[in-house]
């Protein structure tokens, strides 16, 4: 566990990292942005301190989905440095998964700020908004480094498919 958690800070993992944290803060202003304009479109406070917040909801629902896109994209393109081919279908149903994860973490933060203290105004809202934004960070990284973009990464590393090599000092320990 020590190696891996290690492998997360190599000069080439950190270069990985912070290209993830400059797409997420290009995500995270897609992503504000369509919050902001979805939670205008409809109607994003509540105004009783009864009930679940259904316009927050979809406005953080559909900012993400939109920005997961993005996001996929970006990283796929830029921080991993894969073009062409691969196996996207797999490799887009491992992303929205670690996305849908973020999500809920998302929404959970934002709500359950919500439910604690009330009504959350518009820049509380965002505040909580930005404060999942940046737990989720990490995780991600790990996600789509391990999990979304592994197989392209060892491909790429790959003369032959004689042997898989240790990305990044990573144990080759997941498929």
């Amino acid at each position: 566990m020590t190696r891996y958690i290690r492998s997360l800070f190599t000069p080439a993992a950190l270069n990985q990292l912070i290209r993830v944290g400059i797409v997420g803060v290009a995500n995270t202003i897609v992503s504000f942005t369509l919050f902001n304009v979805f939670l205008t479109l409809f109607g994003g406070t509540k105004t009783e301190d009864t009930g679940f917040n259904w316009e927050q909801f979809w406005a953080i629902g559909l900012s993400f989905l939109v920005a997961t896109l993005f996001s996929y994209w970006l990283n796929r393109r830029w921080t991993f440095s894969l073009v062409g081919g691969g196996d996207t279908a797999r490799e887009t149903a491992n992303f929205v998964g670690i996305n849908v994860a973020a999500w809920a973490v998302t929404q959970a933060i934002v709500g359950g700020a919500d439910w604690l203290w009330g009504p959350l105004t518009r820049p509380q809202q965002n505040l909580f908004y930005l404060l999942a934004s940046v737990l989720i960070i990490v995780p991600k990284f790990a996600g789509y480094r391990d999990i979304v973009f592994r197989r392209a990464l060892l491909a790429q590393a790959l003369p032959t498919e004689a042997s898989e090599p240790d990305l990044d000092g990573v144990a080759p320990h997941l498929p």
